[in-house]
């Protein structure tokens, strides 16, 4: 796999339905190698630090095969609009489905490791000017993977991404996503979710939450 774009912005106001929206969304490629630190990449700044940003969201990485299908689903050419979903890394072929939580991954001298599904917000929508499009992003459930740097380093266009660590026990980043959305009522699955240390804590705060509506309170 390689990183096909790094992508980066800084926070900035838009009007949406008459309103003024402070977003990093609006992430655009840069061509120069880049330092990454457990803060993230130099030069990217979040807008909402509660929804983004911080040691377990530190980078959001997308995979670029699914750019065609979002150009089908949108009836557009999404092909060279690197940061699609305001992504930080575009990879090549990044798959949710082959990828786990805890999986460390080396690019260059840096070393990431996911920690959970990223949850849209309403300014996904605004970016792909789709009103629907956090209903059509969810019920993909490829929703992309936050990691946090836990080697820092130097990182650029055409690095390598190689796969050089996968915990024991662990879920895809897919199957979360499900937890999560779709498959909330499969008990067994989220307890075995909340047994992750590596999951990041805002996720086993949902699934928590989930459990406790069904009525377990094993994890409360």
């Amino acid at each position: 796999m390689k990183v096909l774009s790094i992508n980066v912005s800084i926070p900035r106001k838009i009007i949406c339905n008459g309103k003024t929206v402070n977003t990093s969304i609006f992430k655009k490629p840069i061509h120069e190698k880049v330092k990454l630190s457990k803060l993230g990449i130099n030069g990217d700044k979040q807008a909402d630090l509660l929804a983004h940003g911080g040691k377990n969201k530190s980078v959001y990485a997308y995979s670029y095969s699914h750019y065609k299908y979002w150009g089908q689903i949108l009836n557009r050419n999404f092909s060279k609009e690197y940061g699609l979903v305001g992504e930080n890394l575009t990879i090549d072929d990044f798959n949710e489905k082959d990828y786990f939580i805890g999986d460390e991954i080396q690019i260059a001298n840096t070393v990431l490791k996911i920690t959970q599904p990223r949850i849209p917000c309403y300014k996904l929508g605004i970016k792909m000017n789709e009103k629907n499009f956090i209903k059509y992003f969810i019920d993909y459930a490829h929703l992309g993977m936050y990691m946090k740097v836990i080697k820092n380093g130097e990182i650029e266009k055409n690095d390598n991404v190689e796969l050089i660590h996968r915990e024991k026990n662990s879920m895809s980043v897919y199957d979360v996503s499900k937890l999560i959305f779709n498959d909330y009522t499969d008990i067994n699955k989220i307890k075995k979710a909340l047994g992750m240390s590596y999951l990041s804590e805002e996720i086993k705060k949902r699934l928590t939450n989930t459990l406790v509506k069904l009525g377990h309170y094993e994890f409360t």
